[in-house]
């Protein structure tokens, strides 16, 4: 079987997905074991879905270190393709992806953990994570020759289950996306919108109320 293109050729294959819809938007979870991943990529998910306009479609696509496998369990035990509104869920234990997203200076702080740098190793199966764990973050491009025009990574430096907790509000995402796309769209040369200093999700009391409304 050859290898998927987002593994041979990360480069092409995110240029291939911007051209198809308004924003492309990649979000890097660490994998089907993260409490955190899934809250906020069934949030995310329902919360763009809830957006999508004629004039403005958004491509989501879930990507993971944990592999194939680990992606496939996420996507069927989440309903992310399913329920959520994303695209597709892919895995690469190599890292592929993640690694021409810090080279190319897209998400240069993008982080890469061994399970006990990241305080996981009770989580995860030995050896599932070969080149490590990748952290959690979000690029979105514009359709303009794949422009990012919103990035975050994960700051990791909480003590304990580093890349656990906190991500950016969806809402908040969304209207900085929308605006700096807008600013393409009328041929203004723009920088990417940084999530850090956003409104976060994620917490602890928020996987806690929202188990509450499942009860």
């Amino acid at each position: 079987m050859s290898e998927a293109t987002f593994v041979s050729d990360p480069e092409k294959w995110i240029i291939e997905k911007a051209t198809e819809p308004d924003i492309l938007c990649l979000v890097i979870f660490r994998g089907s074991w993260c409490k955190y991943d899934k809250y906020y990529l069934q949030r995310l998910g329902n919360f763009l879905k809830a957006q999508q306009k004629e004039d403005e479609k958004c491509l989501l696509i879930g990507w993971t270190s944990e592999g194939e496998a680990g992606a496939k369990k996420a996507d069927e035990e989440w309903g992310l393709t399913k329920e959520c509104g994303f695209s597709e869920v892919v895995g690469d234990s190599s890292n592929a992806l993640a690694n021409y997203l810090i080279d190319d200076v897209v998400l240069e702080h993008l982080k890469i953990m061994s399970p006990e740098e990241a305080g996981v190793s009770d989580l995860v199966e030995a050896g599932s994570y070969p080149n490590g764990i990748v952290m959690p973050g979000i690029v979105c491009y514009g359709h303009h020759e794949a422009a990012p025009v919103f990035e975050w990574t994960h700051a990791c430096d909480q003590p304990g289950n580093k890349g656990g907790p906190l991500r950016p509000d969806p809402a908040d995402m969304w209207k900085a996306v929308i605006k700096r796309k807008h600013a393409l769209d009328h041929g203004d040369a723009v920088m990417p919108s940084h999530g850090t200093n956003m409104k976060m999700c994620a917490s602890d009391a928020d996987l806690a109320l929202a188990a509450c409304h499942v009860q």
